[in-house]
């Protein structure tokens, strides 16, 4: 893959070895964008989709992403399109960037941390020489030109960081007293950016350098006039400080306080306003010089509350919240109390960034800051009027001057808050009435709030939901814990124990706290240790602090049917669950399963990613898992059984939408489950697109379970109701045959991992049918995927196996796909055999339209060993009775393998003519990979006309669809017909690349066919 470089601080850019890449239309991209400035993350599909089209995605989203995917794994890997760099996962939707990208943000944003840590030491020439690296990295703004609400978002961030970047920069030209040579750049900085007045306060103090206190001041003026006319605020206590020092004529160059300056802040290393030295609650510093107001009336006369508990020393992480929660609470120009509720699942570290800000954001409070934990997170919850009481004491109201009831002494809370400017903390809120007695009614106060529920009722609350770590903030962490050294020897180690702790913050904590104490473990000794899901709940512990006794809080606080609905939801290992599958996963109708997972999600318990999309946080399934097999027993077998009914049931139906009157629906196993009501094809396609990951997800873990109880199965012909059953086994195979109809190119490696785990656990078993059926679905998926010995392998075996059990019907579409593979493999007399033999089963079973497809393969076959003037025959007896029938699709196949073998005897405008038609069948059927097959033998056939000009956009088109659906085989001898095309127009060296391309995939796919060789099957 080389060493891969990307830059998004201009225009989007990558280098691999220093060779500059082609990343392809703005969309693509964004696509790149939200995976590059995701390293390590899964990013769904969904995710991937709202990135570049935010709520109003075009119809066909998700096949262009996966097309922008493919191309972007060429960029990044082999010009074949073999690269590791993005993966994808079995059972879940969505793509990873699978290494860590060196990206010039990143870069940026190290040397901006570096620079902190160097001015914090008084290293101020090596800071500014970072800061001015870094600053040099912008090459114009940040992802210009790509598009999509991920981007702009993106951008936004990184023009702001340019910006403080920037700043801190001529900060340190100032501090070492070199602001006269800033002058013209803080011109036009402050020209651009009037509402930042820290730019004005470096102006002011640059020009002062220089001599020029005249200007200073007027700098100074100008800001005032900009700062009253646009926001109507005077200039703040910082700005006023440099006006004040440059009247006086003090040389001291002055730092930025502790606020928001008309939205510019100084972050610290942490993202947040960095503190001053030595400040306190009452006043401001800068510089050693006190700014509290000379008057100290009655106000500063009462007491001035400091109830904080002390902050987590190694607090890491968390940027964006932390921007977002100090851009609330300081806002400016509001009428009302601000009030934040920071949301989030047990363990996710709401008090530690609750604790965190307030701490930061003390300057902004100098009244005071109030605490409490309201314990409503189970056990004992703190009664509100004893917090009413604890914070009127702490506001200097003597204990007989407080009046009875809690409403009584909320109203004084109230009038003593009147005024002030006070922070408010309430830790592990339970619900809004525990709160509402506890808000202020002083717009200069503002309320901080933790709660693992969502609370909703309360004025002008602004919910903030707090995920898990970024997994380089999980690493800092591990790090500043363990040490960095200890991490980096071991970095795969570190990054997969953090996968394993989810990612979540206390889970995290605790395997760094249990290193810390054993420095002799290795991060794989624990890592190990938590391979295993049914042990992991209980390792991730260490003295007080417990992953299980935190969930087990708000277990305990849900109700009988909730905690059920809690359990079961685990009992599935899947990315996500649709309302329709939960429902039957718990047993109830999908009215009652949202309800019951709607108010879950309330809680925390599970995540709802949008209607009707629910999941488990990896630890949270843990846990479930871990009650329900403790005090629940056999209960998720019960329920992954219901969902295998429901997803069967409704995959029959697809089944039977999508390839009517085959007789592989008939010999499905039968559930009693209604499942989904489907209206028709399209409805089919759909409910299989967003169930199939699901589908697989539940038949590979049910074969890594092996066996579970018996279900009815649907009598056969002699057999009375309840004398046939069958195991999960055979419902989970037969669950992907129903839903082989809709098999897509990106999904083949699960249904191959999957098929072959039913395989293994069928052999283990010694149930014959099922192994068969697995075989065939193998033999199938890699027939299709041009996987020529595996295809032939698993097909032969499964024909072996159907042999013995009497399986007919699957008999005879593996016998189907065992043509094929010796038809791809040039024995095309082999291949008439095994196709004869299936067309004569088709008959015995009465299947009309699998007879046609063989016979037309048979007659493909034929044409290819010489005997095309037999299958004109056939192809014109089978298109006269699809035409009989009525059969549209079917006809199309007759015209396509007419028009081959017609071609092959010399007579290319009658191939033309039948290749058109059927072109013209499969593109209103919406057919692209079939509509592809026959454009270039069209364009070839044009071609052998000589009509190059109109065989062209034909080709061209077929190239496209087959690169960006996968069909290698079709898209090798498309390559092969452009190639000649090209030629045919004399632009022989433009033929040069596709014609090796083709010559590329025979190579790779071990297929006879040479450059030359165009005529193939086609079925």
């Amino acid at each position: 893959m080389g060493d891969l470089s990307f830059g998004v601080l201009g225009r989007m850019q990558a280098e691999r070895d220093g060779v500059a890449l082609r990343l392809g239309s703005p969309q693509q991209q964004a696509v790149l964008a939200a995976l590059l400035l995701k390293p390590g993350r899964w990013v769904s599909m969904e995710g991937l989709i709202a990135a570049v089209w935010g709520e109003e995605p075009p119809a066909q989203a998700g096949a262009t992403v996966r097309t922008y995917v493919w191309r972007l794994r060429g960029i990044m890997g082999t010009p074949a399109g073999e690269s590791t760099a993005l993966v994808s996962r079995p059972g879940r939707s969505g793509y990873q960037l699978a290494f860590d990208a060196e990206i010039d943000a990143n870069r940026a944003q190290e040397m901006f941390a570096e620079a902190e840590r160097a001015r914090s030491a008084g290293l101020l020439a090596p800071a500014h020489a970072l800061l001015r690296d870094a600053s040099e990295l912008w090459r114009g703004e940040p992802l210009a030109g790509v598009p999509g609400p991920f981007a702009e978002l993106q951008r936004h961030r990184f023009t702001e960081l340019g910006l403080t970047v920037l700043e801190e920069r001529l900060a340190l030209d100032v501090a070492l007293g070199h602001g006269p040579r800033c002058i013209a750049e803080l011109s036009v900085l402050t020209a651009e950016h009037p509402l930042r007045e820290r730019l004005y306060g470096l102006h002011m103090q640059a020009l002062s350098q220089a001599g020029r206190q005249a200007e200073a001041l007027e700098v100074f003026r100008r800001a005032r006039k900009v700062l009253i006319e646009e926001i109507g605020l005077e200039p703040t206590a910082y700005l006023t400080a440099v006006h004040h020092r440059i009247l006086h004529q003090s040389a001291d160059p002055v730092e930025a306080a502790p606020q928001w300056d008309g939205g510019a802040v100084r972050l610290g290393d942490s993202g947040l306003p960095a503190a001053s030295p030595g400040q306190g609650p009452a006043e401001e510093q800068i510089e050693g010089q006190s700014l509290a107001p000379a008057d100290t009336g009655t106000a500063r006369l009462l007491p001035v509350p400091a109830q904080l508990p002390p902050e987590e020393a190694d607090f890491t992480g968390r940027r964006g919240p932390i921007a977002e929660l100090s851009a609330v609470l300081c806002r400016e120009l509001r009428t009302a109390p601000v009030m934040v509720v920071v949301t989030g699942m047990g363990g996710a570290g709401k008090t530690a960034l609750a604790l965190h800000i307030a701490h930061r954001l003390k300057g902004a409070f100098p009244d005071g800051q109030l605490y409490a934990d309201l314990r409503g997170n189970g056990g004992a919850v703190t009664s509100t009027e004893s917090v009413v009481t604890g914070f009127l004491h702490a506001l200097g109201a003597p204990e007989r001057s407080l009046p009875d009831g809690l409403d009584a002494k909320s109203a004084l809370l109230r009038s003593m808050l009147e005024g002030r400017q006070l922070l408010l903390v309430l830790d592990n809120a339970r619900d809004a009435a525990q709160v509402r007695p506890l808000l202020p009614g002083a717009a200069s106060c503002a309320v901080l709030a933790t709660s693992r529920t969502r609370l909703a009722g309360l004025p002008g609350v602004r919910q903030i939901e707090l995920g898990v770590f970024e997994p380089s903030e999980a690493l800092d962490l591990l790090e500043q814990v363990i040490g960095a050294e200890r991490v980096r020897s071991e970095l795969t180690a570190a990054r997969g124990l953090t996968a394993a702790c989810g990612f979540l913050p206390l889970a995290v904590r605790i395997v760094a706290a249990r290193l810390a104490a054993r420095p002799r473990w290795t991060v794989s000794a624990l890592l190990d240790r938590l391979e295993d899901e049914r042990r992991r709940i209980d390792e991730l512990r260490v003295g007080d602090l417990a992953v299980g006794a935190c969930f087990e809080l708000g277990y305990r606080e849900l109700d009988a049917a909730q905690a059920e609905a809690f359990r079961l939801v685990a009992a599935v290992d899947v990315p996500r669950l649709s309302l329709a599958s939960a429902a039957a996963l718990i047993g109830v109708d999908e009215l009652t399963a949202e309800h019951l997972l709607e108010s879950l999600a309330d809680v925390a318990m599970v995540e709802s990613h949008g209607p009707g999309q629910y999941q488990h946080h990896d630890l949270l399934r843990a846990f479930a898992t871990q009650r329900s097999e403790r005090d629940h027993r056999g209960e998720a077998a019960v329920a992954r059984t219901r969902l295998l009914n429901h997803l069967l049931a409704t995959a029959r139906t697809a089944f039977e939408l999508a390839v009517p009157g085959d007789p592989v629906h008939d010999v499905l196993a039968w559930t009693g489950s209604p499942g989904v009501a489907l209206a028709g094809l399209d409805e089919a396609r759909a409910w299989a697109f967003a169930e199939t990951d699901r589908a697989l997800a539940l038949a590979a873990q049910i074969a890594r379970g092996r066996l579970a109880p018996p279900v009815p199965d649907r009598p056969g012909p002699g057999a009375a109701p309840g004398q046939l059953s069958c195991s999960v086994l055979r419902m989970s195979v037969d669950l992907l045959i129903a839903l082989s109809a809709f098999v897509h190119q990106s999904q083949r490696y699960a249904w191959v991992e999957t098929a072959r785990a039913l395989a293994g656990a069928a052999e283990q078993v010694g149930d014959r049918v099922v192994e068969g059926r697995a075989r065939f679905l193998l033999g199938n998926i890699a027939t299709a995927a041009t996987w020529l010995d595996e295809a032939a392998r698993e097909s032969g075996r499964a024909v072996d196996l159907c042999r013995e059990t009497g399986d007919t019907v699957i008999l005879r579409q593996a016998l189907n796909d065992l043509g094929l593979v010796a038809e791809f493999r040039g024995r095309f007399n082999e291949a008439v055999d095994r196709y004869d033999e299936s067309i004569a089963l088709a008959r015995q079973l009465e299947h009309r339209s699998g007879e046609y497809v063989s016979t037309l393969n048979a007659a493909i076959a034929r044409t290819r060993a010489g005997r095309a003037d037999e299958a004109v025959e056939t192809c014109e007896r089978v298109l006269t009775e699809q035409r009989e029938r009525g059969d549209l699709i079917g006809q199309a196949k007759a015209l396509h393998a007419l028009g081959l073998a017609l071609h092959r005897l010399g007579r290319p405008a009658e191939a033309a003519g039948h290749f058109g038609k059927a072109l013209s069948i499969w593109s209103r059927s919406g057919s692209p990979g079939r509509a592809a097959s026959t454009g270039y033998r069209l364009a070839d056939a044009l071609l052998a006309l000589g009509r190059p000009e109109q065989a062209l956009p034909h080709v061209t088109e077929a190239v496209r669809v087959c690169a960006s659906t996968g069909q290698e085989r079709d898209q090798a001898h498309a390559l092969t017909v452009l190639a000649r095309t090209l030629c045919a127009l004399d632009r022989t060296e433009e033929a040069a690349e596709p014609a090796g391309q083709a010559q590329a995939i025979y190579r790779r796919l071990e297929l006879p066919e040479t450059a030359s060789t165009v005529h193939s099957p086609g079925a």
